[in-house]
């Protein structure tokens, strides 16, 4: 995965407001260069690293919109989801494809069978998602993007009282530094993080445990956006903070294995398949990816865990709040 490239020019002690566009640029840039690589199907890992660089632009998007007009980024933000999911469905059917040709290598000749089955159907279904995304990453409409997001962006920014006005010359916000708006924004990810983690104790609720994944990922995307008025202070905390994030995406994706090949056996089951005919190979073989995913979710719920026990130990909230206060 490409790491996020340090944001430089960045006067922390300045007006956040000026510093949006400087932090804005080089984020869609840095997926945008990304697009050669991201269709290169002969290696999967160019679709990843652009949706990952996707998503760091929509959450800095996400982390600047108290002071970004909505109606005037929505376009961008639109056009940008757009991009990301199609990136999304390519690279889910990528690493499915993957992981059920090793588990096909393990397998004994009957279920090697019904596993090859649902890798023709994956694969199937990769050529459309491929054209789709191609057709979202033309030339032209990533050049008529990166045209209009600065553009816009600057459109969008609410002034603050006492510094410059943008174009639009609405009422303005009270001054606020970039570090001073950076630690707010940090504080209040880090107390959604904490506010989801009695999840951690109802394990077979799915949609919770999903909810924190989704707090942690946020939270490490930001402080990777605003490490640098922190020097290396933060890079630590971020470093844990991947870990339970990685723990708790590798719990979600059992669980959406688990829920569709679940359906998939209600379906059989009920002989209501509005799909094609489910063989018995196939049948057998989900069943047994079943069983392999809910042993390997068990693992990766205890490995979230104990991290997050790990975490209240060592105190590391409070810890990550001192820092951010220096």
């Amino acid at each position: 995965m490409a790491k996020a490239k340090e944001i430089k020019g960045i006067e922390c002690d300045g007006p956040v407001t000026e510093a949006m566009p400087l932090v804005l640029g080089p984020r869609l840039e840095e997926m945008c260069v990304l697009r050669k690589a991201a269709l290169d199907f002969k290696d999967p890992e160019g679709v990843h690293d652009m949706r990952v660089a996707s998503r760091r632009v929509r959450s800095a998007l996400r982390d600047f919109a108290p002071h970004l007009r909505k109606t005037k980024i929505s376009l961008s933000a639109k056009d940008l989801k757009e991009i990301a999911d199609k990136l999304g469905v390519v690279r889910d059917l990528d690493v499915a494809i993957i992981a059920l040709e090793k588990f096909q290598k393990k397998a004994t000749p009957e279920i090697s069978s019904g596993l090859q089955q649902i890798i023709d159907d994956k694969k199937a279904q990769l050529d459309p998602a491929r054209k789709e995304l191609v057709q979202v990453l033309n030339y032209q409409k990533i050049s008529q993007l990166k045209r209009n997001f600065l553009r816009t962006v600057d459109e969008a920014i609410v002034p603050q009282i006492g510094t410059t006005s943008t174009a639009s010359g609405a009422t303005g916000q009270s001054r606020i530094s970039y570090k001073a708006y950076a630690r707010s924004t940090l504080q209040k990810l880090l107390k959604e993080l904490e506010a989801s983690s009695p999840s951690l104790y109802e394990p077979q609720k799915v949609k919770p445990l999903h909810e924190m994944r989704i707090a942690g990922k946020r939270l490490r995307y930001a402080m990777e956006l605003f490490a640098a008025c922190w020097g290396d202070r933060l890079e630590v905390f971020v470093r844990q903070v991947t870990q339970i994030q990685s723990s708790l995406g590798e719990l979600h994706d059992c669980d959406l294995w688990i829920e569709h090949f679940g359906k998939r056996l209600s379906r059989f089951k009920k002989k209501a398949n509005s799909e094609r005919e489910t063989s018995e190979d196939e049948r057998d073989a989900m069943i047994w990816l079943l069983s392999h995913f809910s042993r390997l979710r068990t693992k990766h719920f205890r490995a979230a865990l104990a991290r997050w026990h790990e975490w209240e130990e060592k105190d590391f909230c409070n810890r990550l709040t001192g820092t951010l206060r220096t």
